[in-house]
């Protein structure tokens, strides 16, 4: 993935963080590229700043490609960053929502609606502060008939 090799250069630049990749074999999946691109590079983006507001050693961040289920290709970013609290994960994806001092609230927002544009789905969870957080995009995977009719 481009996106991730864009982000990770930028998470590898920094020799605090551990950059893990956990890719499956799967079968090849059609999707919008850009948003693809666009969502991947936000979310990584967003655990490099949760990992550099944590600091110290150990940070870490593990980009997973794997099969959900016989139907779904699933992407996880997941940091040990500063973690999200319960009531802010109902709200992370709403319009201008932000916790970030400089932020403006818009980066997940396109990010979840890039999603359902390309009918996958973007979600967030985390044990709360300080427990990092896992954004996990599920993808649906078209059968090689319906991919050749195309």
């Amino acid at each position: 993935f481009f996106s991730l090799a864009i982000s990770a250069q930028a998470l590898d630049s920094n020799k605090a963080v551990e950059v893990v990749r956990e890719f499956a074999e799967l079968p090849a999946v059609r999707v919008d590229k850009h948003k693809l691109m666009e969502i991947l590079v936000n979310v990584i983006q967003n655990a490099g700043q949760a990992l550099a507001e944590r600091g110290g050693p150990g940070q870490r961040v593990t980009v997973r490609i794997l099969r959900a289920n016989e139907r779904t290709a699933r992407i996880e970013v997941a940091d040990n960053g500063v973690g999200i609290p319960a009531a802010n994960l109902t709200k992370i994806f709403h319009h201008g929502f932000t916790t970030k001092k400089n932020g403006h609230g818009f980066g997940l927002h396109v990010s979840a609606n890039a999603a359902t544009e390309m009918g996958a789905r973007l979600s967030a969870r985390s044990e709360g502060p300080g427990q990092g957080a896992t954004f996990v995009l599920d993808i649906p995977m078209q059968a090689e008939a319906a991919l050749a009719a195309a």
